[in-house]
């Protein structure tokens, strides 16, 4: 699959088909079509992070098998690419929210990139209900345990030697609508 033709498909189909067909329902392109290689690789993080394997959903360019941010003029997947992983975890969402909502006031004893993410999420993240740990693990209540897992998945194929980030969603509709709302976005910009 080209990037000419995940344009043209992105094009002609409906958003909900699209990521049906290329995400939700496809072995991500990190994996090159193995589905065995996918679950067990699944298995192992879902351990490490404490959720179901289900739960778990590869996203962005390791999933398209390229970018589909537009300003990346949608770059192919490449040995410099991450791993982007969406974790379906209402648990997980709920003491992140919490601790988020509760502690404003270390907000403001955290480095500026930090604060920035901090206030993303106050304003942004949250409406779609998630959020995107790889600014804020560090200050996270499981974001110890999740770091590891992180290094833990740099350290086995297709992983090996990429950022394996996060992003923890409150249920699969939060995923669906952060998802639909990405593409949908991305098409508009297509047929300017």
């Amino acid at each position: 699959m080209t990037p000419q033709n995940l344009i043209e498909d992105l094009q002609r189909q409906s958003i909900q088909k699209f990521l049906e067909e290329y995400l939700f329902d496809k072995v991500p392109h990190v994996f090159a079509n193995d589905r065995a290689a996918y679950v067990a690789w699944k298995r192992v993080l879902s351990q490490a992070l404490d959720v179901d394997a289900a739960c778990l959903t590869i996203v962005g360019s390791a999933a398209f098998g390229c970018s589909l941010n537009p300003t990346k003029n949608f770059k192919a997947f490449d040995d410099q690419s991450d791993i982007d992983v969406a974790v379906i975890s209402n648990h997980h969402f709920s003491i992140g929210w919490r601790y988020l909502r509760m502690n404003g006031g270390r907000r403001l004893r955290v480095d500026r990139r930090t604060q920035i993410a901090w206030d993303d999420h106050v304003h942004k993240y949250i409406y779609w209900g998630t959020i995107a740990t790889d600014k804020l693990l560090g200050v996270l209540p499981f974001g110890k345990a999740w770091m590891e897992a992180s290094t833990r998945m740099s350290l086995v194929d297709p992983s090996r030697d990429r950022d394996v980030k996060f992003r923890v969603y409150a249920d699969y509709e939060s995923l669906r609508a952060y998802q639909s709302n990405s593409v949908s976005a991305v098409r508009q910009s297509l047929f300017k």
